[in-house]
């Protein structure tokens, strides 16, 4: 289910994947190791260094093909899925884990995070080594100053891949270890836990230090005088937020079907309140956390009255399944036998498998995709290569994005590989490519219009994913 889309190259390839491929290509030429990492959303605002650190060592491996880096990303998923095994026989025991395996294995949400390259989409393997860490931090009284610096390391990483989300999961996390441990929260343990922060946030304080706090100052700004996106009433915000809760737990776990993702909510509400006394210490306390960490995003979205995007939730995924699987488990404790729980674990796993779905794409034609496709914009440098046939040229690219970073680092290490020789900007042979912009087609108008004198069209062809190559010469 995650392989498919590598072995035929159909993988999104994005501006946000050009943009980090060319930032690591020219980390491994220059050998200068950054302190910040790619830009935010927020003006001023950048990410931490870790993802180009991660980044890194897969791009040499893979000799700079993205596909490498794709295949690492479904590697990570896969290894996911064991991971959340290993955390559910934990918490609960072998059942739990294996329920917790096998919504990891199906679910669309996880599937589709496992299948593309960007830096959120680390998160759920992140948040599962959180869970790990809080399991020795719930289950033990002392020696857990490690645990705290480990859990202090973790949640700063979940902030510097994706910041709205990070912010949210420590304010949970946090949150529940207090509530959990009843304040019992040694001061050498926090220290440690801070300690952790300090040393995967150590490049961006010393960035701030080297640029008068810039990143500070920008974010404070925001927070003051950012405009607010949402311009609705307090009521309908908290609806718009729950509706978005409800779709998001909907195509995790319920195939995106809004009747069954009812019954599934019901159900956990159902067990946890009719059967709380039969949970375990441990499942008690990740009923807890879940509950409080996916709370906590819930206000904390509605307090954000900016635009949510999807990313901002991205590890809130293993909550579900594990707020899930606990309440399914409570019923095989409840009537002591493993039966009636199998069978809710069977239901659920077929339904999010959706056999007929890959029945019927067993027979359907190998999907040729759009412009972010992969394999699309390779074509599209074979196609170049081959009409320049060893002819200097240089490129022009249009792109609903405005920076063509995935050309750039297509040009820049697949042409040259492949067919032994770089574009030129003093070329008289001009591709122009023309990627289609079907939100606004007018810019793509506009912006031919102001090239019309940029040379002379020989010919024009459409090559894949509806991107047109103009062939141009003075």
């Amino acid at each position: 289910m995650r392989l498919p889309g590598i072995f035929t190259n159909s993988f999104a390839f994005t501006y946000d994947v050009g943009r980090d491929l060319l930032a690591v290509s020219n980390i491994i030429d220059s050998h200068k190791i950054p302190l910040i990492g790619a830009t935010t959303g927020l003006p001023g605002v950048f990410y931490g260094p870790w993802w180009y650190y991660f980044l890194t060592p897969l791009l040499i491996i893979s000799a700079g093909d993205p596909q490498g880096i794709a295949l690492a990303m479904v590697l990570l998923g896969i290894f996911s899925i064991i991971l959340s095994y290993v955390v559910g026989n934990k918490i609960g025991g072998k059942f739990l884990g294996v329920f917790l395996a096998a919504l990891a294995t199906v679910s669309p949400v996880m599937i589709s995070l496992s299948s593309q390259i960007w830096n959120p989409n680390i998160a759920p393997f992140l948040v599962l080594l959180v869970l790990l860490v809080l399991n020795r931090i719930f289950s033990k009284e002392e020696n857990l100053s490690k645990y705290y610096f480990l859990l202090g390391i973790l949640l700063a990483l979940n902030v510097d891949i994706e910041i709205i989300f990070g912010l949210f999961l420590s304010l949970g996390v946090m949150i529940s270890a207090i509530v959990i441990k009843r304040m019992k929260i040694k001061l050498k343990e926090v220290l440690c836990f801070f300690l952790g922060n300090i040393i995967i946030f150590a490049p961006r304080i010393l960035f701030e230090i080297r640029h008068q706090f810039l990143m500070t100052n920008s974010f404070f700004k925001f927070l003051l005088n950012g405009e607010v996106s949402r311009n609705v009433g307090f009521t309908q915000l908290i609806t718009d937020r729950g509706n978005m809760f409800f779709n998001f737990f909907n195509s995790t776990v319920a195939l995106n079907s809004k009747l069954f993702g009812s019954i599934l909510i019901i159900f956990i509400m159902i067990s946890l309140v009719l059967f709380y006394k039969k949970l375990s210490r441990r499942e008690r306390n990740f009923a807890i956390t879940s509950i409080i960490v996916i709370i906590t995003f819930f206000l904390g979205t509605v307090f954000y009255r900016h635009d949510i995007w999807p990313h901002y939730l991205v590890g809130l995924p293993v909550f579900f399944i594990l707020i899930l699987g606990i309440s399914v488990n409570l019923i095989s404790k409840k009537f002591k036998t493993f039966i009636f729980s199998s069978i809710i674990l069977a239901f659920i796993f077929l339904v999010n498998l959706n056999i007929p779905m890959i029945v019927s794409d067993i027979n359907k034609p190998l999907w040729e995709g759009d412009a972010a496709v992969y394999r699309n914009q390779l074509s599209v440098i074979d196609y170049v290569y081959k009409d320049a046939d060893g002819k200097k040229f240089k490129y022009v690219v249009y792109t609903p994005p405005v920076y063509d970073y995935t050309y750039q680092y297509l040009f820049k290490w697949y042409g040259p590989k492949k067919y032994k020789y770089s574009s030129s900007i003093n070329a008289n042979l001009a591709y122009f490519i023309l990627e289609p912009d079907f939100q606004n087609p007018k810019r793509l108008t506009d912006w031919l219009k102001k090239r019309e004198g940029d040379g002379r069209i020989i010919k024009s062809e459409k090559v894949k994913g509806g991107i047109i190559v103009q062939t141009r010469t003075n």
